[in-house]
């Protein structure tokens, strides 16, 4: 009987330890946000950032809420999304407090970003399979290199319009047929 109530007791004492766990890693996040919310609000009234460099780093604050919020949904954040939204937060940071060294700009669009490195896994599966030439390849990484450089060029000013990105796309659906040709010929 002993036992049964020493076992039940260890637990509990288990499952609280574990749940403090987690509600310090969330309120530690919590506390970071609340505290970078206060900075962008503190440059803001000192005028150390423009209005459209405000609306950026918020912009910035918002998706990183977003994907906190999200994360807990899903239950305690994991080591990696801890890490990644604490560097979303230091990067936002060091644009806040350090523009000089960190232009402000908008977080990297995610679909765009996504599809980059999908184009780059095709031409590298290309060449390994041998569908794709040498030349082929160089020319099909050349456009890739200069669709990345067109998209940093675009979005360093945080001003990254839907037409910028939908001519973004048909670049890389330009490049993307000339894979799904060559794979299937």
């Amino acid at each position: 009987m002993k036992q049964k109530i020493l076992l039940s007791v260890s637990a509990i004492v288990t499952i609280l330890i574990f749940a403090a766990g987690a509600f310090a890693v969330t309120s530690g996040i919590d506390a970071k946000i609340a505290e970078q919310q206060k900075l962008i609000d503190k440059a803001v009234s000192s005028k150390s950032l423009t209005k459209d460099e405000a609306k950026i780093v918020q912009k910035n604050m918002n998706r990183i809420k977003e994907r906190k919020t999200q994360e807990s949904a899903e239950g305690k954040p994991d080591e990696f999304a801890r890490g990644d939204i604490q560097n979303m937060l230091d990067r936002n940071n060091r644009m806040i407090t350090d523009k000089k060294n960190n232009p402000v700009h908008l977080f990297d669009q995610p679909e765009i970003q996504h599809r980059f490195g999908n184009q780059q896994k095709r031409i590298d599966n290309g060449i390994k399979s041998k569908v794709l030439t040498k030349e082929e390849a160089a020319k099909l990484q050349e456009n890739l290199n200069k669709a990345k450089a067109n998209y940093a060029e675009l979005t360093r000013d945080g001003k990254f319009t839907p037409a910028e990105e939908e001519n973004m796309h048909k670049l890389l659906d330009k490049d993307s047929e000339i894979i799904k040709k060559k794979k299937h010929n």
